[in-house]
């Protein structure tokens, strides 16, 4: 079904700053605003498409809410309903059968495989930490002390649908959200705890005010809850790191506003970390490169995941910080993927990890690992599809 607040043209003045604006795109304002008045006729150039990474930062620049990514997904969404996905897209699809994650979860050692296997119950439970599926992909950022006393919930069945509600896939995404929304409501759940950012918006944004999905629960993100908690002093830091740092912002952090935004920089100077932002953050910031694979154009290629990817690497470095930090567990893999073929690439951290440290804990730091895992995966099972020009139309699992 089309989104119930999709992308309006007919709101658009064609000033151009969307386009121009666009830290993907940098379009000069001249050709921004020819590529935007092609965009509202339908026709969108395939440099632009295909560039595009469905991070709605243009819809926040756009000052007539003439939502212009929206408008760029909704053609997407056209031509997957025409024409289907190539098939090299199938194994980055988070509910497949079989795909990028899940070849993990085969794959991971018995500690974190058993942590898996209790997270899946759907008993009774008013009260739980929701890890998404990045999460589940590295389990071993839940083994630590600073998270509540209440149990895990989640699986890759459980995902939240970010992927492909940013590939335009709505029939799907629809699906998937009143799925989890059904999930929940027989679960009793009232209130969660979100280890991801991206399902924090869907589940309070996004499915409600585009879907008419509404979840009866309180979602609480993982950055809010440390936050408070070192706050309060239930979170003791025992020891300044003295690092410097660069962010890796999540693609939604902007939906929950710019008090949420500083609250990972907050974090990281109440622990001693300096943060050298990269020329492209906060409002500006750009996705960790599997955004390079949502648009119509690209389906996942490996040649523009991994250039998009590697630039986000190169970027990191060129600030001089002595780490990148990522409180998306999607971001951390990305970059970690992406640092084993970058010399001299600053160390990856999930935020959790930098406040274990300061608490006094040992983080397990498994992720060089899980990055090989997924590079590992994309060779066995996607490259074998990469000259195919077969088409699929996805369905849940």
């Amino acid at each position: 079904m089309p989104l119930k607040k999709s992308g309006d043209p007919e709101r658009c003045k064609l000033c151009g700053e969307c386009l121009h604006q666009c830290p993907e795109l940098e379009l000069d304002l001249g050709r921004a605003k020819e590529e935007k008045a092609g965009i509202n006729r339908g026709e969108i150039s395939k440099s632009v498409s295909r560039s595009c990474t469905g991070c709605f930062n243009c819809d926040f620049y756009c000052p007539n809410q003439a939502n212009p990514c929206e408008t760029i997904v909704d053609y997407w969404w056209k031509g997957y309903q025409n024409q289907g996905l190539i098939a090299r897209a199938k194994y980055f699809l988070p509910l497949e059968r079989n795909n990028f994650r899940s070849y993990v979860l085969e794959r991971l050692p018995e500690d974190e495989a058993n942590l898996i296997a209790q997270w899946g119950s759907e008993g009774k439970c008013e009260q739980f930490i929701y890890p998404g599926c990045n999460v589940c992909a590295v389990p071993y950022l839940t083994m630590t002390e600073l998270l509540p006393k209440i149990p895990i919930r989640g699986g890759l069945s459980w995902c939240c649908g970010e992927m492909i509600y940013r590939m335009g896939l709505y029939d799907l995404f629809e699906e998937q959200g009143e799925q989890m929304r059904n999930r929940f409501r027989e679960m009793g759940a009232k209130e969660v705890l979100m280890m991801c950012t991206a399902g924090t918006v869907i589940f309070s944004r996004v499915l409600p005010e585009k879907f008419g999905i509404n979840f009866e629960v309180k979602f609480k993100p993982l950055l809010q809850y440390l936050w408070e908690e070192m706050e309060s002093g239930r979170i003791k830091v025992v020891r300044k790191l003295g690092l410097t740092a660069t962010i890796q912002d999540s693609c939604y952090s902007k939906f929950l506003g710019t008090e949420y935004l500083e609250l990972p920089r907050k974090i990281l100077e109440r622990i001693g970390v300096t943060v050298k932002e990269m020329p492209r953050s906060k409002e500006k910031m750009v996705c960790c490169g599997i955004g390079a694979g949502f648009s119509f154009e690209s389906g996942y290629h490996p040649y523009y995941l991994s250039k998009s990817t590697l630039k986000r690497v190169s970027e990191a470095k060129g600030t001089g910080a002595e780490v990148v930090c990522a409180y998306c567990a999607g971001c951390v893999q990305m970059l970690s993927v992406g640092k084993l073929f970058y010399p001299g690439a600053p160390e990856i951290y999930h935020l959790l990890e930098l406040v274990q440290i300061a608490a006094g804990e040992e983080p397990k730091r498994r992720i060089r690992e899980r990055a090989k895992l997924f590079f590992q995966g994309v060779l066995l099972n996607q490259a074998p599809t990469l000259l195919s020009r077969k088409r699929f139309f996805p369905e849940l699992i």
